[in-house]
């Protein structure tokens, strides 16, 4: 695998050089294999002044670039884990794994397993303890450990023989792996832990301000399944059935390999099973070619991301269209019937958008087309196929339908044409109305869930109390 993955960044990071060092023709012959007339309509709606040819070849090699540095990196990244996985290798000579030291840990590895012939295969765990003193070395630790606590357990006091402040019954001692346990024989004159109860005895008691009181008190180390028991007296002055698979009966019999060889530095696995032989392999980690995976479905997001926010652009320009056209409508009724022809009111609303755009006015997509309209105009266009071709650039009905009365009026001249503009104003803010108050309704659904969670922190603030004070 780590060679797949190398030759994946080694490509990757290839392409990229070679891509930005290819000759401009030749990028271009590639962009029209992969690229659409879609994408070069969209662009050109979003920017109608600007080349859109060019933007389109713009466009394309940033997809490409992102979607290819985003492959590359998730090889580099997988091929990083394989060649950190090959560096803690488990496995030694076949069926070893080494263990860890008297004070590490136990461990997991997953291993293939399967025998000679490859019938029988199976991906089992197998748990490696952690190495155990043998029964020598833990006899001298536990005498040890004996004169420290000795020390320990006094605290305050003197001697066991004049025990008057509290003990120190430790459950554990630094540099040795013994735990604790202790037992008192009189646990209402001590706790396990050393206090001592002093509200038992009163200054009328006088064996226990002279004397003191004798009570026995036994420590039991245990290490595993070994057990040292140091027994002391203290004078104390108070004021799992199912048939196992193959995988599953290896690894029982792994278990119990591991708990017998504790002592030795390595686990040695079995080598046969009823007769067959068994082969170790680690089982491989899937990890890197999830990752490569993952670089895969980025780099694809990636790369449709880009059309994906061109196809947003052109959506958010079509509603700012329709917001506009009312207005458009209005002004142009208006103006008609003012008596102003209707090139003179187109050279008037461009007139305006302008002043408004030197003032600090922000750009909108139906003056841009407009202005791109006038231009037409002057440069010798017929006025009818000017504003035609106005309309197939904004590629929506209304417009088209509101062009087709301009030509008309333009080419035949009509005594109604005024109330047809007025009736077409009507409707066109009767249409944003109904537009604006479905907004509203889809604004009111999208609130709908913040209300939820702020129902939920208001019911916990209310609620949590009121169980606290229940208890």
């Amino acid at each position: 695998m780590i060679i797949i993955y190398g030759l994946l960044t080694l490509t990757g990071a290839g392409f990229l050089i070679v891509f930005n060092r290819l000759p401009y023709e030749k990028q271009l012959k590639l962009f029209r294999r992969i690229g659409n007339d879609r994408t070069i309509q969209d662009i050109k709606k979003t920017d109608p002044a600007g080349n859109a040819f060019k933007r389109s070849i713009d466009h394309c090699r940033k997809k490409i670039k992102i979607a290819v540095l985003i492959l590359t990196t998730g090889s580099m990244l997988a091929c990083i884990y394989e060649l950190n996985m090959m560096e803690t290798h488990e496995l030694i000579d076949g069926n070893m794994i080494e263990r860890e030291g008297y004070t590490g840990n136990s461990r997991k590895v997953r291993l293939k397993v399967h025998d000679g012939s490859g019938e029988e295969q199976d991906v089992i765990d197998v748990t490696v303890s952690k190495r155990k003193y043998d029964t020598d070395m833990l006899t001298d630790m536990a005498a040890k450990a004996e004169e420290q606590l000795m020390l320990e357990i006094l605290g305050a006091n003197d001697s066991l023989d004049n025990i008057r402040y509290d003990m120190s019954l430790p459950e554990s001692l630094p540099d040795y792996p013994f735990s604790i346990s202790w037992r008192i024989d009189d646990p209402l004159l001590l706790s396990s832990r050393g206090v001592i109860n002093r509200d038992r005895y009163d200054e009328n008691d006088i064996e226990a301000v002279n004397e003191g009181i004798l009570t026995g008190i036994h420590a039991e180390l245990k290490y595993e399944d070994y057990v040292c028991g140091i027994d002391l007296a203290a004078r104390v002055f108070p004021v799992k059935t199912r048939e196992l698979t193959f995988g599953e009966y290896l690894s029982e019999l792994i278990f119990k390999a591991d708990k017998e060889t504790r002592e030795d530095k390595e686990l040695v696995l079995p080598g046969s099973l009823e007769g067959r032989k068994v082969i170790y392999e680690e089982s491989s980690d899937l990890r890197s070619t999830a990752i490569l995976f993952l670089a895969v479905a980025a780099a694809a997001l990636m790369y449709y991301r880009e059309d994906k926010e061109l196809s947003d652009k052109v959506k958010k320009r079509d509603k700012e269209l329709m917001r506009d056209y009312p207005e458009l409508v209005n002004k142009f009724a208006l103006f008609y019937s003012a008596g102003l022809p209707t090139r003179g009111i187109w050279h008037k609303l461009c007139r305006d958008y302008r002043e408004s755009l030197e003032h600090g006015g922000k750009k909108k997509y139906l003056y841009e087309e407009m202005l791109l309209c006038e231009g037409r105009m002057n440069e010798g266009t017929g006025e009818v196929a000017a504003y035609e071709t106005f309309a197939s650039a904004c590629g929506l009905f209304k417009y088209r339908q509101f062009i087709s009365l301009i030509c008309q009026a333009v080419g035949k001249g009509r005594a109604d044409m005024i109330l047809k503009l007025e009736d077409e104003a009507c409707e066109a803010f009767t249409e944003r109305k109904r537009h604006a108050r479905e907004l509203g309704e889809e604004a009111g659904t999208r609130l709908l869930f913040p209300m939820i969670m702020m129902l939920m922190v208001v019911l916990i603030i209310v609620t949590i109390p009121a169980f606290i004070s229940f208890r």
